[in-house]
């Protein structure tokens, strides 16, 4: 293998009801994607328009990349992993993304 470099971009959907994390290698074909949906975690957008996409680029030698999206303290913790080494981070605050919980 060799070192290739990967383009992690977090993006909401159109509907504005999920988060969506496409990882890209440098011929932009999608190599992992996640996608989590606003009401597992009680969720929904408040904003008319989609925030600006996060993007975060990492190089790495690996055969394996995997995307891992957890719930901290009114937040997604976005990990891109590859071989099971965290490549890449990324925190999607409520609050700057627009999203609150309908639970409250």
């Amino acid at each position: 293998m060799s070192m290739e470099t990967y383009r992690m971009v977090i993006t909401e959907d159109e509907a504005a009801e999920e988060l969506l994390v496409d990882v890209y290698n440098i011929d932009d074909v999608i190599e992992a994607t996640e996608r989590v949906p606003y009401e597992e975690y009680a969720l929904t957008s408040t904003t008319e328009s989609s925030p600006d996409a996060r993007e975060t680029d990492a190089t790495a030698d690996v055969t394996i990349l995997d995307v891992q999206v957890t719930r901290v303290e009114e937040a997604f913790e976005v990990r891109l992993l590859g071989d099971r080494e965290e490549l890449a981070v990324e925190r999607i605050a409520d609050a700057d993304w627009g999203l609150t919980n309908t639970e409250a």
